[in-house]
């Protein structure tokens, strides 16, 4: 069976373009929506702070997703 690399991973390619566009709004107090478009995609995303930052603690803090994307 053969090996097949994927398009994104060819190490013969030199150069990639990656465009992200991204937008956000306020919904109530400290909680946000989010949305990155990524190709045909667009994923929504959701964010607000602590109880003592003003917010509900309904979703991850904006500083969760930076740190959690450094994992990566």
């Amino acid at each position: 069976m053969e090996h097949t690399v994927p398009p994104g991973l060819d190490p013969t390619v030199s150069r990639r373009e990656i465009v992200i566009e991204a937008d956000a709004e306020t919904l109530e107090k400290m909680r946000k929506e989010g949305h990155a478009k990524v190709r045909d995609n667009v994923f929504t995303i959701y964010c607000d702070e602590g109880a003592n930052l003003g917010g509900d603690d309904s979703a991850p803090p904006p500083l969760a997703y930076f740190c959690t994307a450094l994992a990566f």
